[in-house]
């Protein structure tokens, strides 16, 4: 499982989730939301190539106890090399423990690594109808707010290339502060539809 942390890693980063590294007492705090249960197909966004939209073709929410295990599917495509293919069934059948966390009236889903590390992916959510839909931190704009208004937080932007956030640990103080971005709707970007299947 530590050979595969990485490649997740930069994997579940093209499709915009906020790396956590603990979870801490919050994983206790979250819930099997009943609605996310089952398969969802990806819809992209209107307007756009749905080929061009990061995520995976199918997400799979699975109960199990408390959680709802998750499984990011794409298709075994034939044109694939064996390598990639083979790897492609690995990624298919990779499972994910999450839980929701409500902060007022959003919904977030946190994503855990099931070796027990605690580390994951926090990726903010919400559900009409058969529709789910799936936001992430617009960095530019969150990052600045981050940088003026809480420095030195355990939500901060990341050390090295690139500007996102990053959530070390995840703790009151990082709840607070997603409180407060919750209702700013430039920190926040629609990444991808999904439609529940029948």
């Amino acid at each position: 499982m530590k050979r595969f942390w990485p490649y997740l890693v930069a994997v579940l980063a093209l499709s915009s989730c906020t790396p956590v590294d603990d979870f801490g007492a919050y994983w206790d705090k979250g819930f099997a939301d009943p609605v996310l249960e089952g398969t969802w197909k990806k819809a992209g966004l209107p307007g756009e190539d749905i080929g061009n939209i990061p995520g995976a073709d199918l997400l799979r929410f699975t109960k199990n106890g408390a959680n709802y295990d998750l499984q990011n599917i794409n298709p075994l495509d034939p044109e694939l090399s064996p390598e990639n293919l083979e790897q492609r069934r690995k990624d298919n059948e990779y499972k994910m423990s999450t839980r929701s966390l409500q902060i007022g009236k959003h919904r977030f889903l946190m994503q855990r690594d099931p070796s027990g590390q605690g580390r994951g992916f926090l990726q903010r959510y919400d559900i009409q109808g058969t529709t789910l839909r799936e936001y992430s931190i617009e960095n530019g704009g969150a990052v600045d707010f981050l940088e003026t208004k809480h420095p030195g937080k355990n939500i901060r932007k990341n050390v090295g290339e690139g500007r996102y956030v990053v959530i070390k640990r995840f703790d009151d103080e990082v709840f607070q502060v997603l409180s407060e971005m919750l209702d700013t709707p430039e920190y926040w970007r629609l990444d991808c539809e999904y439609t529940k299947v029948p």
